[in-house]
């Protein structure tokens, strides 16, 4: 085990990642069946590292799906894309957060799904919005600033699609991508 997951001290068990695709026949295989590596993050409000996966990455959309009958082999477009999501394409991923974690206050140019898969999260607007999400909510997240706080004492596991999006005017101003006390 190494010193980074150690230092996280997640009760949960990394993510098998499961990868079909086609053969040059056409028929369907797995091309990829493995557990998927964590990257670890120190977020501002822990002092332990959590760990954040990095399932799947499409640069454009429609995606690129046949990349293993067009060029002999998969293309894992997560190894050259592995930290963040910008573009019109789409990126799968899923966090672990500590007790007492809080991500930035952020907004992407994006459109994300997410689900809480174990415990639970609050997710908090700009203005102090807040609404508690428990295992099996989903939210669809559309371009605001927010955070993600672990308020309870357990650990919480959410999983987000992030889609590519139009970036949203009001009154002919931008609401641009923004992260305001990241380190990460």
């Amino acid at each position: 085990m190494s010193s980074a997951q150690s230092q996280s001290q997640s009760p949960f068990p990394p993510v098998r990642r499961v990868v079909t695709g086609h053969t040059p026949a056409g028929k369907s295989t797995v091309i990829a069946d493995t557990v998927q590596p964590a990257r670890f993050v120190a977020p501002q409000t822990s002092e332990r590292l959590v760990p954040v996966y990095d399932l799947h990455y499409a640069a454009e959309a429609p995606a690129v799906i046949d990349t293993e009958i067009s060029k002999g082999e998969w293309v894992d477009e997560i190894k050259a894309h592995p930290e963040v999501f910008h573009g019109s394409g789409s990126n799968f991923r899923c966090w672990d957060f500590a007790p007492g974690m809080v991500s930035p206050l952020h907004r992407t140019v994006t459109l994300d799904y997410a689900i809480v898969f174990r415990g639970s999260i609050t997710l908090e607007l700009e203005e102090g919005e807040r609404i508690t999400l428990n295992e099996g909510d989903t939210v669809v997240q559309r371009g605001t600033m927010h955070t993600w706080r672990n308020e309870s004492k357990e650990w919480a596991k959410v999983y987000f699609v992030m889609t590519g999006a139009k970036p949203i005017e009001i009154d002919g101003k931008t609401l641009e991508e923004t992260f305001r006390d990241a380190k990460y």
